[in-house]
């Protein structure tokens, strides 16, 4: 069993946002249902949700 830490920060309301977690860091920018996130290690991922359960995410990883 593993343990995982999450910490949302918000920066901006309804606009930006800093995550904590036990695997690294990322900044959200854009409302909850559609937004684009920069990760820690370089890399960055676009992602919408629709009403019903519908998610669609891309991510492109950073250079390592």
């Amino acid at each position: 069993m593993s343990i995982h830490y999450h910490k949302q920060i918000t920066l901006v309301p309804k606009l930006v946002r800093l995550n904590i977690g036990s695997h690294g860091w990322s900044l959200s920018f854009g409302p909850r249902r559609a937004h684009i996130t920069r990760h820690g290690g370089g890399g960055h991922s676009a992602s919408v949700r629709l009403p019903g359960g519908i998610t669609w995410r891309r991510r492109v990883r950073g250079r390592r």
